[in-house]
């Protein structure tokens, strides 16, 4: 009832933080990957020569993103999203007229960067940014629009991919963001909330109201020890996950298990993703995001631990349950935790360093991960080198909420 009652009270704003996240999708690898049979064969691309090009679209991403990103701060938001939205409907009107794979690479860095990078950070910068004290309720809603987008849109691409072909079907997706997307979105955002805090979850505490902070500038922060504290705890979940789900191939072959197990193991983790979600936002706004920074990360430790342990099939869905509660709660407490420390009026330049960062990251670990199989590594040693990086990572944590409950003494 208190979720509903938040609802109510902020329906427009929440709505506008969920379409962002769930049209996120087009930029995101799950959604583009549909596709990518028909694009290999068109452009005469081998697997390695299309995933370099993807590599290099999504390096030139991450980095615009920390130029671009930071304009949400400066800029009216309406302003804002309507150029993120036009950029993405250019990117996908760029996918279906592309003929030469420089125009593919150049329409791939357009997904990744509107698409995966500024969509989302926009929907997160807005929530942390227009609500205090129930900001991770906030954000734990808007988050719901990334597993809404995995459960639906897949089938609706490939639907459509079966009937008019891959061109066309990117056209699609450029006419459903300028004719339905867009305006709803410039509708969203033309009245917000006077006062957001005024309907907050029921059982809020009042203790729970955020201590005044400082606004940070983004070259301050790169001068805070806590930045680097909280950072790699930050990039672990994203780092690890995609490197154990590109190599998903690898895994079950040394486990011995058939890929349709691994496969179907993929709903439990988008389960357990969504309740966390919902569960964990009420808890930010009650405790805090940097008070929770130690804990959230034991869950994936303990799915790595699980899948370093055993052979055992049921070792597939306990590494996708408890994996999945980290990935519950990482989108949510990211964006929370930078507000928390550093303030929110330089916030969009903040979480787009930290964003690149994360996309640098999650672009790496394919290629480590492989290396170490390659050179003979077993996927039980890399799953229990993950887990002690994991638990470093959290102790790191520590010393930056110690840091932040001096602030508030």
């Amino acid at each position: 009832m208190s979720y509903i009652a938040f609802i109510v009270a902020n329906g427009r704003l929440l709505a506008f933080g969920f379409l962002l996240t769930l049209f996120s999708s087009f930029g995101q690898t799950f959604f583009i990957s549909l596709s990518g049979g028909h694009i290999r064969e068109e452009f005469g691309l081998t697997n390695a020569e299309f995933g370099l090009l993807y590599s290099i679209a999504t390096l030139g991403s991450a980095t615009a993103l920390i130029w671009a990103g930071r304009r949400i701060d400066t800029t009216d938001l309406r302003r804002y999203v309507a150029a993120v939205c036009l950029a993405l409907a250019a990117a996908c009107v760029g996918m279906a007229t592309a003929s030469h794979a420089a125009l593919l690479v150049l329409a791939l860095f357009g997904l990744r960067l509107a698409g995966q990078g500024l969509m989302p950070h926009t929907a997160f910068t807005t929530m942390a940014r227009r609500f205090d004290t129930g900001r991770g309720t906030a954000l734990s809603l808007a988050a719901l629009g990334h597993p809404t987008g995995e459960a639906l849109l897949p089938t609706v691409m490939v639907t459509v991919l079966a009937l008019l072909g891959w061109r066309s079907a990117w056209a699609i997706c450029a006419g459903v963001l300028l004719l339905a997307v867009l305006p709803v979105l410039l509708w969203l955002s033309r009245a917000e909330p006077a006062a957001p805090d005024a309907a907050l979850p029921a059982g809020t505490s009042p203790s729970a109201r955020p201590v005044a902070v400082r606004d940070w500038t983004r070259e301050e922060v790169l001068r805070d020890p806590r930045f680097y504290m909280v950072l790699p705890a930050l990039l672990a979940p994203g780092f690890i996950n995609t490197g154990v789900f590109f190599h998903q191939i690898a895994l079950v072959e040394s486990k011995g298990w058939p890929l349709s197990l691994f496969a179907a193991s993929f709903a439990l983790y988008a389960g357990t993703t969504i309740v966390t979600s919902l569960t964990v936002g009420p808890l930010i706004d009650r405790l805090g995001a940097v008070r929770l920074m130690p804990f959230y990360l034991l869950p994936l430790a303990a799915a790595l631990l699980v899948l370093s342990s055993t052979a055992d099939p049921l070792a597939a869905a306990g590494f996708m349950a408890l994996a999945g509660i980290t990935a519950g709660i990482s989108a949510i407490i990211v964006a929370a935790v930078w507000a928390e420390l550093y303030g929110t009026r330089h916030l969009g330049a903040i979480r787009s360093l930290s964003v690149s960062v994360t996309v640098l990251a999650t672009a790496l670990s394919p290629g480590l991960f492989g290396w170490l199989l390659d050179r003979q590594g077993s996927f039980d040693g890399i799953a229990l080198g993950s887990a002690a990086g994991v638990l470093a990572a959290a102790a790191l944590t520590v010393p930056a909420v110690r840091r932040r409950a001096e602030a508030e003494i």
